[in-house]
């Protein structure tokens, strides 16, 4: 619970802030946890940059102290994420809506099958 607070506080507050009053920005919250670290790592802050960058069959971010852990991280959450940052790059939209005060942040947890908008608070806003 601490540790949840304590995220919170760090990024995703300050991003939900700065997110409202820029008006017209794309947020995602990255919700996927790293089982590394008998689960202790989860959601962590650049948990998220192997599947950003498509990068998840690097030896050295594999095994149970890699940052993805022992077990098969979801490629299709790769898949999602990658296209999204490449979308972003090429055209400056992602895929989804700009986030503002009354719409939710972009979640990819890679768990349901689907991402999608979520409430206004999160582990890691990004």
């Amino acid at each position: 619970m601490r540790s949840a607070i304590l995220g919170d506080a760090l990024f995703g507050a300050g991003t939900r802030r700065l997110a409202e009053a820029h008006g017209h920005a794309y947020v995602y919250e990255f919700g996927w946890r790293s089982p590394a670290v008998d689960g202790l790592l989860g959601a962590a802050h650049t948990v998220e940059l192997p599947f950003v960058f498509d990068r998840l069959g690097l030896p050295a971010l594999r095994g149970r102290r890699g940052l993805l852990g022992p077990a098969e991280p979801p490629a299709s959450l790769a898949e999602e994420m990658h296209a999204a940052w490449i979308a972003f790059a090429r055209t400056g939209d992602p895929g989804w809506r700009p986030s503002t005060g009354e719409r939710g942040i972009h979640r990819f947890d890679g768990e349901s099958g689907e991402s999608g908008e979520s409430g206004e608070s999160g582990d890691n806003g990004s």
